[in-house]
């Protein structure tokens, strides 16, 4: 399914999109961008808990605990550990919310922006799979998509 509205104009759009289709998208929307979003978030604390040891590969890295308060917001109460390795990229997340899954990430460049295409682990026990296909970032003033490669 393609659907297009502006987000602004979201109290307009039938109740399918209102509903189901902009959640989904603005959940989606964090999975993609993540880094990108505690950036933007300015309402999380975010807290430097220096070198730690992986939680599910070998090898420690900076920790970085992103957490949103208990009252409003798209992920109230929530906390998302990151572990960042020497080079800037995220190497692993835990997650805190109903469950703790922590999650392997795959990174692929499009334009100037790394993205996480793929992020594989548990939740609660569970296998768990997020992925992303046919990602593409078109630059303002540009007429061409790049393609995550």
């Amino acid at each position: 399914m393609k659907v297009t509205y502006l987000r602004p104009q979201l109290s307009s759009q039938p109740a399918e999109v209102k509903e189901n289709i902009d959640s989904g998208f603005v959940n989606d929307n964090y999975w993609l961008l993540l880094p990108i979003h505690f950036f933007w978030d300015t309402s999380a604390m975010v807290e430097d808990a220096g070198m730690q040891k992986l939680p599910l590969g070998t090898g420690s890295a900076q920790k970085v605990a992103v957490k949103y308060p208990s009252d409003g917001g798209y992920s109230p109460g929530d906390t998302s550990d990151l572990y960042v390795g020497s080079d800037g990229g995220i190497q692993e997340i835990g997650y805190h919310k109903g469950g703790i899954p922590k999650l392997e990430l795959d990174y692929k460049k499009a334009g100037p922006l790394l993205l996480s295409v793929d992020h594989r682990g548990t939740r609660n026990g569970d296998p768990l799979c997020v992925s992303f296909s046919n990602v593409a970032v078109k630059l303002v003033g540009s007429s061409a998509w790049m393609d995550a490669q």
